[in-house]
């Protein structure tokens, strides 16, 4: 079975991916593991490889535009015109037998249109809940759990430019989204948590399936090596749904008990965030210097590897409902210590005070005790981290997770 992946950038054509990206790639990976042959849509890469179908948008036309259009895409202009027909021509000369969506809000939903027009089954993975809220996080300004989803109240929570702007497109948003929602025939969440969220929206219990990230073997090879006394490492994107200004808050009181803490933060930028990064710098104006080391940009396996290796802590302190946060499946596998917020998903992996723990995740004081008592409790830290590799290499080891997505695939055999 042809199998097409579809997401707006991809692992090793783009510089711009996170856990989404690299657990569709992922995905496609274990189906050829089964057999099946995966092949790739994005949007453009700036290089060719077999297998890769890039396809332009109208933002490729209109570079000088590109910034609006993409804010339009984010909250309701979802069928880009020249990425439908680029996405027709694709699919016609791909002939897959499935198209599986990733990540695709700047390519829209046009790609789910063409594929309905074609008579192609569509599975959407959901990595995070842009389709139901627009600042993806199901959080609310109060920083409370919102079950309204999208619609006019939303400027409540949304960037207080253009508002009046914003309060119009927000009150036709939910029923475009609605029409194209409706053409996937599959939902495939991460969590339990995941599919409650979109049966609580209104998809059909019966069209979401739970299949979970896979671990790989090889993720586990930072394990070994010893790590730094009283260190913390943060992997994540610099934007308020991932908590990051939670952990420099718990670093201030972490500093103070414990001088020689430090803290290693990968970041990566993203968009529309400068408000957010103000926050950033002014906190880190406020620890010592050297207690929190930035690292920025994509680095590779090995590098990253490394940064595990020297963490005495993961810290995870998600800010929004994450279904299955990489990082946390990643750390566990690597027998580190984790502490995570007590949110979404997050709870189905990590059973707090057996195999990681769990602080309350908008509490920046709960985090720094879960911290600082792994500090002084090495020995615990240790025996957390070793049922937590147990733990993921049971429930999300490769065979068992490429068999639950290929007894999904084959539903969709044309007989």
């Amino acid at each position: 079975m042809k199998i097409a992946y579809v997401s707006n950038y991809l692992p090793g054509f783009h510089s711009h991916v996170g856990g989404a990206e690299k657990a569709l790639k992922q995905t496609a990976e274990l189906a050829r593991a089964k057999g099946h042959e995966p092949v790739f849509f994005s949007l453009p890469a700036g290089s060719r490889a077999n297998g890769l179908y890039q396809i332009k948008t109208l933002e490729s036309y209109l570079p000088f535009l590109s910034r609006l259009i993409e804010i339009l895409k984010w909250y309701i202009f979802q069928f880009d015109p020249v990425a439908y027909f680029g996405a027709l021509k694709a699919l016609r000369m791909a002939k897959p037998d499935i198209v599986h969506l990733g990540n695709f809000q700047f390519l829209t939903f046009s790609v789910v249109a063409a594929a309905q027009k074609l008579g192609i089954p569509v599975i959407v993975s959901i990595y995070d809940y842009w389709y139901f809220c627009p600042l993806t996080t199901l959080i609310r300004y109060d920083t409370k759990a919102c079950r309204l989803f999208h619609g006019p109240e939303c400027v409540k929570c949304t960037p207080k430019t253009f508002s009046a702007a914003q309060s119009v497109l927000l009150r036709f948003r939910k029923d475009l989204f609605n029409k194209y929602l409706n053409m996937a025939d599959r939902f495939i969440v991460l969590s339990e948590s995941s599919r409650s969220i979109l049966n609580a929206y209104g998809i059909p219990f019966n069209k979401i399936n739970v299949i979970r990230f896979s671990v790989q073997p090889e993720a586990a090879a930072a394990r070994a090596d010893k790590a730094e006394e009283d260190s913390v490492l943060f992997i994540g994107w610099k934007q308020k749904r991932k908590g990051f200004h939670i952990l420099l808050e718990a670093m201030k009181k972490i500093v103070k008990e414990k001088p020689s803490a430090k803290l290693t933060a990968l970041l990566q930028d993203v968009k529309w965030e400068k408000d957010y990064e103000k926050q950033i710098e002014s906190l880190l104006s406020q620890l010592p210097e050297g207690s929190v080391v930035i690292e920025k940009g994509q680095k590779d396996k090995a590098y990253i590897d490394r940064l595990f290796s020297r963490a005495a802590v993961v810290a995870v302190p998600e800010q929004w409902e994450n279904m299955s946060p990489l990082i946390v499946i990643e750390a566990m596998l690597k027998g580190k210590a984790v502490v995570a917020s007590d949110l979404g998903g997050i709870p189905e992996f990590i059973s707090s005070g057996k195999d990681g723990l769990l602080a309350v995740y908008d509490d920046a004081d709960d985090f720094s005790k879960k911290i600082l008592y792994l500090f002084g409790n090495k020995d615990k830290a240790a025996e957390l981290g070793d049922n937590a590799r147990a733990k993921v290499e049971r429930l999300l080891s490769e065979n068992i997770i490429a068999e639950e997505l290929n007894t999904e695939y084959s539903k969709w055999i044309k007989r």
